[in-house]
């Protein structure tokens, strides 16, 4: 079976489906996709025909939107191979799930889902991944827990943590191949010496980001909540969340300015404050606690007014 894989690329969550994929299938494609990036990499697989050379095709971590939701849908060679598993509640709404090839879950009986978890129990439930394998549940429950924050809401454990900062330091490619071939060949996982080396010099490294990035905040008043604004390279965003709910710092929420992907990524720092609102005032999605919108010519111009009024 040849399949084509398109994920979410920002986070491990993304990440985690890639690495499925490789586990399940013996001939995989995949396509790491920005948030706000799917449609065109998808459009640009229906250009030469290229997307009917698959036997599968999934999309993970994130939703088709129109055009091409409608474009899927409505092709009769598509039909029986494209299946989608997301958990973002902005997909929730019936003109998605309404597919019948959408899976658009927030929670089960494990707790608050997430992408990989969501096409780890599909893989499973096929035969496909062996569901006794210690080591690959715990990879998918690790990940499940960062993605949701439950690894800090309710277990409190840093290895959820860990492996996204292991993720952090590897980059895309390092950690898709460390990861295949880890889950392939350990019973139980754990960081090896090296890993944790990694893990313990990228630490150092957030700390002193955070460190510089604390005397940078802007504060502004956003739809009637107080949000500490900040210009940051977009791989710091979490850890900066993070250490700005653990400092107890004077903000509602943080609204986090990167460039260089040209992403405004939005997280809660108070109990009880949603921001899923205000990355869709600016033309963005996500989830009650983080969300994010693109920076375009159509928003730019609300941005601004943030940030100089």
């Amino acid at each position: 079976m040849k399949v084509l894989l398109f994920t979410h690329k920002n986070d491990i969550d993304g990440m985690g489906n890639a690495i499925l994929a490789q586990l399940a299938f013996k001939e995989v494609d995949y396509e790491l996709c920005g948030t706000f990036d799917l449609t065109s990499s998808v459009e640009s697989y229906f250009e030469k025909d290229k997307i009917y050379q698959y036997d599968r095709i999934y999309v993970t971590d994130l939703c088709l939107e129109d055009p091409v939701l409608s474009k899927v849908a409505m092709d009769s060679k598509l039909e029986g191979k494209v299946l989608v598993f997301d958990h973002h509640k902005t997909f929730t709404d019936p003109k998605y799930t309404s597919h019948k090839f959408v899976t658009v879950k927030i929670e089960d009986e494990d707790g608050l889902c997430c992408g990989t978890s969501l096409f780890y129990k599909h893989l499973v439930s096929e035969g496909l991944i062996d569901k006794d394998n210690k080591c690959i549940s715990e990879f998918v429950e690790l990940t499940r827990q960062h993605d949701t924050w439950e690894w800090r809401n309710i277990y409190n454990n840093e290895k959820a943590r860990e492996l996204s900062i292991l993720f952090d330091a590897l980059g895309y490619d390092g950690y898709i191949s460390l990861m295949t071939e880890k889950l392939k060949d350990e019973e139980v996982f754990e960081f090896n010496s090296m890993e944790r080396i990694l893990i313990d010099n990228r630490k150092k490294q957030i700390s002193l980001k955070c460190e510089y990035y604390k005397d940078k905040i802007i504060y502004k008043d956003i739809l009637g909540m107080k949000a500490g604004i900040v210009f940051i390279t977009y791989e710091y965003r979490n850890e900066l969340a993070e250490y700005f709910r653990e400092n107890k710092f004077d903000m509602d929420f943080t609204m986090m300015i990167a460039l260089d992907p040209g992403v405004v990524a939005y997280r809660s720092v108070r109990d009880g404050v949603f921001v899923r609102p205000v990355a869709e005032h600016f033309g963005g999605k996500g989830h009650e606690k983080a969300g994010s919108n693109p920076i375009t010519e159509e928003n730019i111009s609300k941005i601004l007014e943030v940030l100089t009024k």
